[in-house]
């Protein structure tokens, strides 16, 4: 056994990958306080002003997911990527330059917003599908948990790491520090030294939108990777609505200070590391089909907390125990059905399985935004919450009456 297969973190390339991934997943953790603070108090922005951004945030996976998986299988991956993450560094080095010369404006953000996320789509539609051409198919499940611990490390680290920058030198210059970021991103890809080969193409040319339809057909037709992706479309569409009103039920029902909430979301955090270092060993031992049901499970029980929560300490740490649970569930389901779907796929089609589970699982999170909203307003916060709860039990039982429920991943 050579060292690069005993360990990845003695396979250089896979080094430079992750040191890559991870800086990308830190600066978009700092932006993400960043930006709206810059909109907020910089720009003095409105309620109305401050929704248009975050729906210009949301938009690009729902506008360019699919054509960029589609892309992406056309070419090879690398290039791609240095590309996306230089683009996003000068998107994000123009708002601190803007704003020392006092020229920022709210059309200026919402464009670089917009950049950075359709970056962010092409980008990572081509680093997901790069990693099964990294490494080997048993390799998989060790890189994307060790992945997964840079991004709950980020969730945990990068707020109160851009919560100091911004007491010290500012938000628009705190934004800076995201550029810095992509500039590592791009230096990591260009420093990886593995051939890249690409995909057979077939002899007849087919058009942009022809690929598309295909990568449709064949990631929703697939016997294992279709139940995944609506499986991640149920959850993510859920969640997306139950999190747009979370927030105003802790902060005005259950009278939490910014602080208690802060805490609370990095106590939820450390249950997402957590899974990144148990789920290899749990896929190993249980089996993957079994550990993502059993995942799935431990999303709506984590709602529960939140439900039967009264104001002060003990509901506080009540709620913090379920969104540790919770997050628990959701990194392990995270890196587990990545891995079977990386495995189960063609390679000529890695692109735009990835793109299509992208489209699917993130293009209806702002109508559901919306939606709750509607229904928070309407029907009340917690009756709203408590339906959100309840729509969560669909995903595990959709997979369980799938022959996933048996499946297992290749071992480490």
């Amino acid at each position: 056994m050579t060292p690069a297969e005993a360990s990845l973190w003695r396979h250089r390339d896979f080094r430079l990958y992750w040191t890559g991934q991870a800086s990308d997943v830190l600066g978009s953790s700092l932006s993400s306080v960043a930006i709206p603070l810059v909109a907020v108090v910089s720009l003095h922005a409105t309620t109305w002003e401050a929704a248009v951004l975050a729906a210009v945030q949301k938009t690009p996976p729902l506008l360019f997911s699919l054509p960029a998986g589609a892309w992406c299988d056309r070419v090879r991956k690398r290039p791609p990527m240095m590309v996306t993450s230089l683009i996003c560094a000068l998107a994000m080095g123009s708002i601190p330059l803007a704003a020392s010369y006092a020229t920022l404006t709210f059309t200026h953000l919402w464009v670089a917003a917009f950049v950075v996320g359709s970056c962010h789509v092409v980008g990572s539609a081509a680093s997901l599908s790069y990693i099964p051409q990294l490494l080997p198919s048993h390799r998989l499940m060790e890189a994307n948990a060790k992945l997964a611990s840079a991004n709950t490390l980020a969730d945990i680290g990068g707020p109160a790491l851009a919560g100091v920058l911004i007491g010290v030198i500012g938000a628009a210059r705190a934004v800076a520090a995201d550029a810095l970021t992509y500039l590592v991103t791009a230096w990591c890809t260009l420093r990886i030294r593995a051939p890249e080969t690409m995909t057979e193409q077939p002899t007849t040319e087919r058009s942009l939108r022809d690929e598309i339809r295909a990568g449709l057909a064949y990631t929703w037709r697939h016997p294992v990777i279709g139940p995944l992706v609506t499986t991640n479309a149920i959850v993510s569409t859920v969640l997306a609505g139950t999190n747009a009103i979370w927030v105003v039920y802790l902060i005005r029902e259950l009278h939490w200070s910014p602080q208690a909430f802060a805490l609370v979301m990095s106590v939820g955090a450390s249950g997402g590391f957590l899974a990144s270092l148990t789920t290899p060993r749990l896929t190993t031992r249980h089996g993957a089909g079994p550990v993502m049901i059993t995942a799935l499970v431990l999303t709506p029980t984590g709602q529960i907390p939140l439900l039967v929560a009264h104001p002060g300490l003990t509901g506080q740490l009540t709620i913090g125990c379920g969104l540790f649970l919770q997050l628990f569930g959701a990194v392990t389901h995270g890196l587990t059905q990545r891995t079977v779907r990386q495995q189960a796929c063609a390679p000529d089609m890695q692109g735009r399985m990835q793109a299509t589970g992208q489209w699917t699982a993130f293009g209806l999170r702002p109508f559901s935004a919306l939606l709750a909203g509607y229904a928070a307003t309407t029907l009340g916060l917690h009756t709203t919450l408590l339906i959100g709860a309840c729509l969560l039990v669909l995903p595990p039982l959709r997979l369980a009456l799938t022959p996933i429920r048996t499946l297992h991943v290749a071992a480490p």
